[in-house]
């Protein structure tokens, strides 16, 4: 069934709500209670839906035809077909245990969906558990996980985050590079800034100011989280404490405490947020790593 949605549509109805606030914020950046543009809805049985912004399906026509509409409309009902799979099978924990995966979110831009969804609230923003459905170099397709299938696994909110970090790191590695070097991303092959495994000299910036990030992947701020990664971090840095700086949900700075002010630093992020989409900012606080606890915390 399909419907199509027109740009300033509203709804009474919560759920109704919370998808026009969802795709207002992850199709026009914002989380305004009007939908911002023209959108169709193709619904499937069950609860499974694709959507997709009308003026980007003109693009894609102009750009490559009908063919090409066509295309990106098989790849999305492919994977809802394949999420309806994935949650009949949900309760077999053996089936999922190597898809469980973590992202990080900012809690008050997603608050409403992550009602009855497995996080771990740090500050202001949240890791947060799902399923894993596809994922390539350009795209990943998950759905959140609540706290019902933890009770058919038999395992706690702990334990799953920590299979889903490990899951993650697999899949996504964390990667390291100066900021010098990061400028020059493109030039950047499989392989490079791999820090944890001592495979690469990797040189500092003259304030230990670095950029780490899982390139070519999504959500790379999540490494910080990775076993290991923040103590890796404060070898690299002479075993300082220092300020960690959520440029996005895709990357982040790290900055010696010694050698940098937060209220500087948190001046510095605001501004770049402005810059950024909604749905890839993370946070506007500065955290601060202790060697001596190993403990995040906001500053």
């Amino acid at each position: 069934m399909s419907r199509i949605i027109k740009e300033g549509y509203t709804s009474e109805d919560r759920k109704e709500l919370e998808f026009i606030k969802e795709t207002n914020l992850k199709y026009f950046k914002n989380q305004e209670e009007l939908l911002g543009g023209d959108i169709i809805l193709l619904e499937k049985q069950g609860d499974s839906s694709v959507r997709q912004e009308i003026d980007y399906l003109i693009e894609s026509f102009n750009d490559g035809g009908w063919e090409y509409v066509e295309s990106i409309f098989d790849k999305n009902i492919e994977l809802c077909g394949y999420s309806d799979v994935i949650r009949d099978e949900i309760s077999d924990f053996d089936i999922m245990k190597d898809n469980i995966i973590v992202r990080v979110l900012n809690y008050e831009l997603h608050k409403n969906e992550l009602e009855d969804r497995v996080y771990r609230k740090i500050g202001d923003f949240v890791l947060s558990v799902n399923g894993l459905i596809f994922s390539n170099s350009k795209i990943t397709s998950f759905f959140k996980i609540s706290a019902d299938f933890l009770k058919a696994w038999g395992i706690t909110e702990d334990e799953v985050i920590e299979i889903g970090l490990e899951n993650t790191r697999r899949l996504f590695p964390p990667r390291v590079y100066g900021v010098e070097y990061a400028l020059k991303i493109k030039t950047i092959t499989q392989g490079d800034g791999d820090y944890m495994n001592n495979s690469q000299n990797i040189r500092l910036g003259n304030l230990g100011e670095d950029t780490f990030v899982a390139y070519g992947t999504q959500n790379g701020a999540t490494s910080f989280f990775y076993p290991g990664v923040k103590e890796k971090i404060a070898e690299m840095l002479g075993g300082e404490d220092y300020y960690v700086v959520f440029t996005s949900t895709e990357d982040f700075h790290v900055h010696k405490c010694s050698q940098n002010d937060a209220a500087s630093l948190e001046k510095r992020l605001i501004d770049m947020n402005k810059y950024f989409p909604l749905g890839e900012m993370l946070t506007e606080k500065i955290y601060k790593y202790s060697v001596d606890t190993g403990e995040l915390t906001e500053v």
